[in-house]
């Protein structure tokens, strides 16, 4: 995996400890439950009916730590996939990872 500075392009190469998770909807995928939320779940995720396109997912952590995502514009397969063509600076990267720096 790498971390890329996206303001300098300066570039690290990080070793996965685990199992890559692509994050997708498998092809096979079935309705499963619904439950009132926060009932039961720590992670609610919203699609929809037709296609499974997501809509919107929220994370809860404890009672003062929520994140919710929401998903607008989505189209059908990628436009460019260039954007995950790492830049020619990664091919020197460095294998630690980089510091963080703020938002």
């Amino acid at each position: 995996m790498f971390q890329i500075d996206q303001k300098t392009k300066d570039c690290s190469k990080i070793a996965l400890t685990e199992a890559w998770d692509p994050f997708d909807i498998p092809a096979n995928s079935t309705f499963e439950d619904q439950k009132p939320a926060r009932q039961h779940e720590t992670w609610v995720g919203v699609y929809t009916l037709k296609d499974c396109y997501p809509v919107q997912e929220t994370y809860v952590r404890n009672s003062s730590v929520t994140t919710s995502t929401r998903f607008f514009n989505l189209q059908l397969g990628i436009s460019d996939p260039d954007v995950f063509t790492p830049p020619s600076t990664c091919q020197s990267a460095r294998p630690e990872r980089m510091s963080e720096s703020g938002c």
